[in-house]
């Protein structure tokens, strides 16, 4: 029976893994090219207070557990990522006999254990974990170990025993891992230190100094780099999240906080409501109405596990659940770090409500318990199985049908490595990943003070500090939702960001940035100010271009175009070109049919010269087979056509 309770939930939720893989691309999540770059830092020798590619240090942004857990599979397949995710993967099955292991200890039934991991096998968000290189499968690998370990220590007077240091690595570990395990240490060395227990006390501050000391490094490394003991990232959010101080925070934010974890982020964790469950009209008010059976089920079996075992793992998800609610955003991501309990608990609640049902409805006949089973069967069903079910293909960050942005592959990201050198700085939302991918140094200053207050003079000043190169803005969070329309809007408007490329993959644009208040303050846009166009014009029988006049002679270090078509037929060629002082048109790039994404012959076209060269013009020539456009009536496509030179010299 366990070979079978085990194996067919795990059958279950590896199908649903499978369904949910496609949705992610790495990269998509930040956090995901952040653990890779720390593993790629560490195994090039540095330590604690190295440098990662995107610019932070290994200790900056989060404790480095989980990137060194990734390490060794960094090394054997260093160009790809699936080995990685695949990692995550087997650690999502790894709960599954972890958790049956843990109930079954503390006699669950068989019915309750299989019915919780059915429940763990359909849930989205674990589901989505286990297909991303991310830190929470593991952690929950290393938090079923600790709960198994804690039952053990708690039988065992002695300081020093294996127990003793089973749970101090695996608590620490957890922190290691994922700093918000905190709270759950904090938890465990709360609940040791008040049970009823011989040298209780002592316990709970031997593993309190053990856990310490091996979170020492971390802290001793920021402080050696001058960076927040909390990290700079949970820094930077407190420090806006907490402007009225702790004191308002516990006062007026956590309990709203409190209520959103029960009312949305428990529910959303375990059984979520959301497409292609259908949510028209009066369908939201319903799921959210039905949705709080899930909390109810939840807080029923939690008190009836905590007076029946009394065990840690209680306090221990309480006390983390704290901490969540005074933290930033809190969503399915703060639930899931202790998912196997909440399921657990939801499951044992039903049971519990159950058997209250039988016991009233057995009084009035078998006729009428067996009507109750059968209502309770179709309940369960209709506001279980089946809802999680028909989610079972969707990545539960985004809507149906919808995958994350994509990185790999992308022309933004091949065009951003073939500009300047790794040490240029990228001006970016998406740190890390930007860096992973590009081989660009990234910072993301100018963005933050965007999002707070959308401000020219702010915006150009951030720029400046960071010595930014280029920037990339684009829908990498969530599709349709650009990173920063503020950025956008102020580029548009401005002469200190030139578009270079535009992508329809995650409507990415790549910018360059010139200008006094970027790295390439002796860089101009040439065709900025008094250039004219863009002019239509036929060339020759079966061609056509659009030119754009200097009005002068400049120099020119740069010249791209990002796209190039012809829009009534197929493109037999493009052909970038200046205009020389003389007149004469000189190609600098061409590609044997158009420019751009999809099928295109080329990606983009790119020049640069490394002394500037003086032109008048530049225009895109589109060659049309069959002579589509030798009536001259259509214009050739053209986008992000981009003239770049110096300052000083342009006339």
């Amino acid at each position: 029976m366990t070979l079978l309770g085990v194996g067919l939930p795990l059958l279950v939720g590896l199908v649903h893994v499978a369904l949910v893989w496609p949705r992610y691309h790495v990269g998509s999540f930040d956090d995901d090219s952040s653990y890779i770059l720390t593993a790629k830092a560490l195994l090039s020798g540095q330590g604690l207070t190295g440098q990662l590619a995107s610019g932070e240090h290994i200790v900056s942004l989060y404790a480095p557990g989980f990137g060194a857990l990734i390490a060794p599979i960094v090394w054997l397949w260093p160009h790809g990522f699936v080995a990685l995710r695949l990692f995550s993967t087997a650690c999502f099955a790894a709960v599954f006999p972890l958790t049956w292991i843990w109930l079954a200890k503390h006699g669950v039934t068989t019915k309750v254990r299989v019915a919780t991991l059915v429940v763990l096998a359909l849930g989205p968000p674990f589901a989505t974990y286990a297909s991303m290189v991310m830190a929470e499968a593991s952690f929950l690998v290393v938090l079923l170990l600790l709960l198994l370990a804690v039952d053990s220590w708690a039988t065992v007077d002695r300081l020093v025993s294996w127990q003793t240091f089973a749970v101090t690595v695996l608590a620490s570990s957890l922190i290691w891992i994922k700093e918000a395990g905190l709270g759950i240490v904090i938890g465990l060395i709360l609940w040791t230190a008040l049970r009823p227990a011989r040298r209780r006390l002592a316990k709970a501050s031997t593993l309190a100094v053990g856990v310490a000391a091996t979170l020492a490094p971390v802290l001793a490394a920021r402080l050696v780099l001058g960076k927040p003991l909390a990290g700079t990232l949970y820094t930077m959010q407190l420090s806006v999240y907490y402007q009225g101080g702790l004191f308002h925070r516990l006062l007026h934010v956590a309990p709203h906080s409190v209520w959103h974890l029960l009312s949305t982020a428990i529910p959303a964790t375990l059984v979520p409501y959301l497409a292609p469950l259908p949510l028209h009209g009066h369908w939201v008010d319903l799921w959210k109405i039905v949705s709080w059976q899930v909390t109810i089920f939840v807080v029923v079996g939690a008190v009836s596990w905590f007076r029946r075992f009394y065990d840690a793992a209680l306090v221990m998800a309480v006390v983390y659940l704290g901490e969540s609610a005074l933290w930033p955003f809190v969503n399915e991501r703060r639930a899931i770090l202790v998912l196997p309990l909440l399921v657990a608990w939801y499951v044992l609640g039903a049971a519990i409500a159950w058997r209250v049902l039988r016991r009233a409805v057995s009084r009035f006949g078998p006729l009428a318990l067996g009507a109750a089973r059968g209502s309770v069967t179709v309940a369960v069903a209709g506001l279980v199985v089946v809802p999680l079910v028909a989610q079972a293909p969707r990545d539960y960050l985004f809507g149906w049908n919808v995958s994350s942005s994509h990185f790999a592959g992308s022309r933004y990201v091949a065009l951003l490595s073939d500009l300047g050198t790794p040490s240029d700085v990228v001006e970016t939302d998406y740190k890390s990943s930007t860096a992973l991918f590009t081989g660009h140094r990234t910072q993301w200053t100018a963005f933050t003070v965007a999002h707070n207050l959308c401000y020219l003079p702010a915006v150009l000043s951030a720029l400046s500090e960071d010595h930014a190169s280029y920037m990339l803005n684009g829908d990498f969070n969530k599709p349709g939702f650009l990173d920063s329309g503020c950025m956008s809007t102020l580029a548009a408007a401005g002469d200190w960001a030139v578009p270079m490329l535009h992508s329809l993959r995650d409507n990415a644009t790549v910018y360059e940035l010139v200008g006094p208040y970027s790295a390439n303050s002796e860089l101009t846009d040439v065709l900025g100010g008094n250039s004219v166009g863009p002019v239509f014009a036929p060339v020759g029988l079966s061609s056509t271009s659009q030119s754009w006049y200097f009005g002068g002679v400049a120099p020119v270090s740069q010249v791209s175009v990002g796209e190039a078509w012809n829009p009534v037929g197929s493109t037999s060629s493009v052909e970038l070109q200046l205009e020389t002082p003389g007149g004469v048109w000189v190609t600098v790039d061409s590609a044997g049919g158009s420019v751009g994404g999809g099928h295109a012959a080329a990606p983009w076209l790119l020049k640069s010269f490394s002394k500037p060269i003086d032109a008048t013009a530049v225009r895109v020539v589109v060659g049309a087979d069959g002579g589509s456009l030798a009536s001259g009536t259509a214009g050739a496509d053209a986008v992000n056509v981009a003239v770049i030179g110096p300052v000083a010299a342009t006339s």
